[in-house]
């Protein structure tokens, strides 16, 4: 537990350190990307959603590409678990309903309020690097970590196969927050999400 608790204290304090201009316009490109996709995302767009003179946002990142690669880089650093709890996770052994609320706590950050703009963005980073190799290379390395925290998890579970198990959790739960940001009506409840995670777990 205190392993997630110290990921979602890092990625806090990360936010709040951000004060240079450049990550401001990062951070704003990010936001654009959550509020109003990637065709909003325009230099003119951030400078307003920065709160900056016009032309500042174009005076960091000169195209649109590498005003992308901000954004990625920024969600990349804020987004992705540090070491230490990949590590932490690892050193434990947990019962299955360990596992379980291990497993809820993220899904349930990452589905607040507060995170779905950062959610959006997400997926459509996603989108955009399924088309820029220059992106895809930043992304790929961002979610093998998800991968490892996930194998780690489950080796911490006792789970024999904890590489492929991970894999399809990891795929599981990517669906379970693109169903949640599309809010269609077959979305799941919490209850729903936490039985379908434990049959993952009972496969394992």
């Amino acid at each position: 537990m205190n392993s997630i608790s110290g990921y979602t204290t890092t990625v806090v304090a990360k936010t709040q350190a951000r004060i240079s201009r450049r990550d401001q316009v990062a951070d704003a490109a990010l936001r654009v990307l959550g509020e109003s996709g990637s065709r909003g995302l325009t230099h003119r767009a951030v400078d307003a959603a920065a709160g900056v003179p016009e032309g500042t946002t174009s005076n960091y990142f000169r195209t649109r590409s590498s005003l992308l690669e901000a954004a990625l880089a920024l969600h990349v650093e804020l987004d992705t678990p540090p070491e230490a709890a990949l590590t932490g996770i690892a050193d434990l052994e947990l019962s299955d309903a360990e596992a379980l609320e291990l497993m809820m706590v993220t899904i349930v950050r990452l589905l607040e309020s507060a995170n779905r703009s950062m959610l959006k963005a997400r997926y459509e980073l996603v989108l955009e690097s399924s088309r820029h190799p220059e992106l895809h290379e930043t992304f790929e390395p961002a979610r093998e970590r998800f991968v490892g925290l996930a194998e780690a998890l489950l080796s911490a579970r006792g789970c024999a196969q904890p590489r492929k198990h991970a894999k399809q959790l990891v795929v599981v739960m990517d669906g379970v927050l693109l169903d949640a940001v599309l809010g269609a009506a077959t979305t799941l409840d919490r209850d729903e999400i936490r039985d379908l995670l434990a049959r993952q777990l009972e496969s394992c």
